[in-house]
């Protein structure tokens, strides 16, 4: 089978547009037509089904484009895999993030390895909370930065690091209200709550194995977004529960500061997952090695979480 078939049909079925893929990866228009049609004549179905102006993939479509990312993945793995015999470490890493903290759990770690892989191409993929693996297999991407334990047992699970939640305010907001003293104080306070799927999250917090309490606390600010609830928070709008390499710019600028510091949600893990039954290429191999040691290191010292932070330590004194 030609492959710039299985290409061209992939690209226009995620577009789901012939001029947009055409666009998108400066093809002529005229190309991708002819080399739909030529996919459908060979198959004898339609593969796209057109509605308002978008292109939509069929059940035979659908059928397809499930072989045809293979096809791509098997494709890509072996020509990194003649690219790592020529020049080492190199081609093209697929690596999806969950949850609503993959920017800042990822940013900084790839940034870091593309310093020392520059032979590597990155293409990051975020993923939500709650997509189910099935999908994620479909994209094949090498592996997944993961909140928590996979439940699929087709994953390998590598942990680098955990983390736990807290509550943060601004100065300027306990100033003005007061700092709590203990957890039942919290109900006299505003709160900056998470909106999960069902139900608004619960602050859960322990101070020893003995001690722990669920709050659900009086929200003035309801948001499914994280990024929201900090911008709030240091707003001075209130108190959010949040993890703390989530906020850790914040409080080392004095902006946040926690809020009954001794109490705190149990460890989640932070791990790095990958399917059992995907060809581990020498690349990504060597990010495991890489997020690995990076992690443990993240430990031992302060490593600037975001660039701007890293630009900022190294400009020169005037």
């Amino acid at each position: 089978m030609d492959l710039s078939l299985i290409d061209s049909f992939v690209k226009v079925a995620d577009a789901r547009s012939i001029s947009a893929a055409a666009r998108l990866h400066r093809l002529p228009k005229s190309t991708l037509s002819h080399r739909i049609r030529q996919l459908e004549d060979q198959f004898g179905v339609e593969l796209f089904v057109r509605e308002g102006h978008n292109l939509h993939v069929t059940d035979a479509g659908s059928e397809l484009l499930l072989h045809a990312r293979r096809i791509q993945a098997s494709y890509d793995d072996a020509s990194t895999a003649m690219a790592e015999i020529r020049h080492g470490v190199a081609g093209t890493l697929r690596v999806g993030s969950t949850g609503e903290f993959g920017t800042t759990i990822t940013s900084e770690l790839l940034y870091a390895f593309r310093q020392q892989y520059p032979q590597v191409v990155l293409d990051v993929v975020f993923l939500t909370t709650h997509q189910p693996f099935a999908d994620v297999t479909e994209m094949a991407l090498d592996g997944i930065f993961h909140w928590g334990e996979p439940s699929d047992v087709d994953y390998i699970s590598r942990r680098l690091a955990t983390a736990s939640y807290g509550l943060y305010a601004s100065p300027a907001y306990l100033a003005r209200h007061g700092t709590p003293q203990v957890p039942d104080d919290l109900s006299e306070h505003r709160g900056l709550v998470f909106r999960q799927p069902i139900r608004p999250q619960s602050w859960y917090l322990a101070k020893d194995k003995r001690s722990d309490v669920s709050i659900l606390a009086p929200a003035t600010c309801l948001a499914n977004d994280y990024w929201t609830l900090k911008y709030f928070a240091v707003a001075g709008e209130g108190i959010a529960y949040l993890p703390g390499f989530f906020v850790e710019t914040e409080c080392q600028s004095n902006l946040l500061v926690p809020v009954l510091p001794d109490w705190r949600s149990p460890e989640t893990a932070i791990n790095l997952i990958y399917s059992r039954r995907r060809h581990v290429s020498r690349r990504f191999r060597a990010f495991i090695e890489f997020c690995i040691e990076f992690y443990r290191e993240r430990e031992r010292e302060q490593v600037p979480r975001y660039y701007v932070e890293k630009v900022k330590r190294e400009e020169p004194r005037r």
